[in-house]
């Protein structure tokens, strides 16, 4: 008799455990509601910075075509016999890309 109300109140206690562990991780968990303007944020700026690479990427194929074509762009084959072999002249004037 006294193993009925003990079983209610364990089965009781465990749901009670889980909702309120289910619902904690809903609210505070890495993909839960209060997450919910960071990744929003994240998701913009990764956006921002895939339209970036996109526009590098336009204008790497563009450079490409140039190369790839039956008659090179002088200018390009130029530019880069210059920065390969590293001829320049005292008057040239360089420009040279950060790189992090």
């Amino acid at each position: 008799m006294l193993n009925r109300p003990l079983t209610y109140f364990g089965s009781f206690m465990l749901l009670g455990t889980l909702i309120a562990f289910f619902g904690f991780h809903s609210l505070t968990g890495e993909r839960g509601l209060l997450m919910r303007d960071n990744l929003d944020r994240e998701i913009a700026a990764a956006q921002e910075h895939l339209q970036l690479l996109k526009k590098e990427n336009t204008q790497l194929e563009s450079r490409i075509s140039l190369m790839r074509s039956h008659i090179v762009d002088k200018d390009i084959l130029e530019e880069m016999a210059r920065s390969e072999l590293g001829l320049f002249a005292d008057n040239d004037i360089l420009i040279l890309p950060n790189i992090d």
